[in-house]
């Protein structure tokens, strides 16, 4: 039994659909099945909370990614995020979201928050050598997260379709 991992479950699952200042730490609690002493053992702070769900939902996400000199990396990223919206919900970005409650009032949070942004980024930029491909890739990826919450998983798998034409059209060697 892992208090520590049942708190992040419950945290990310409660902060993602009711946002991280309207979830009470009682809520919370209730929600992990621990007493509010176990919870300051494992967080001294909600800040702390917070900074921990989005590592652990950060290296998940790119946990689930391919290599990116696989020649099906951007496919697969798209992939991911249709299953990611399908499991999780398609109610935006959870990243954004923490940095839309905390920008401010918690400048280290909300830079940690657009610390995934810059990963993607990092990663696309392995995956697409060409600068004006890789944007528009990006775009897409962005927008796809958005356009979820109005048709759900489906933006996704569009925006992976648009996202191959662009790649196709960009001249890149790999069906990324």
């Amino acid at each position: 039994m892992d208090k520590r991992q049942d708190i992040l479950n419950a945290a990310e699952r409660l902060f993602y659909a009711n946002g991280f200042h309207a979830t009470s730490t009682d809520v919370l609690c209730r929600e992990a099945g621990v007493s509010t002493r176990t919870f300051y053992r494992y967080f001294p702070s909600r800040d702390h909370l917070t900074e921990a769900v989005m590592d652990a939902r950060q290296q998940r996400f790119f946990a689930d990614l391919l290599p990116p000199d696989n020649p099906h990396a951007i496919s697969h990223l798209f992939a991911v995020l249709a299953q990611w919206m399908q499991a999780q919900g398609a109610e935006g970005c959870f990243f954004l979201k923490v940095w839309g409650e905390y920008a401010q009032q918690d400048a280290r949070l909300s830079a940690h928050a657009l610390d995934f942004r810059y990963g993607l980024r990092r990663y696309l930029s392995a995956c697409i050598p060409v600068a004006a491909a890789r944007d528009a890739v990006w775009m897409l990826f962005e927008g796809a997260i958005t356009a979820g919450l109005i048709v759900g998983p489906d933006a996704a798998h569009q925006a992976a379709a648009t996202a191959a034409l662009v790649l196709r059209h960009s001249g890149e060697a790999h069906e990324k």
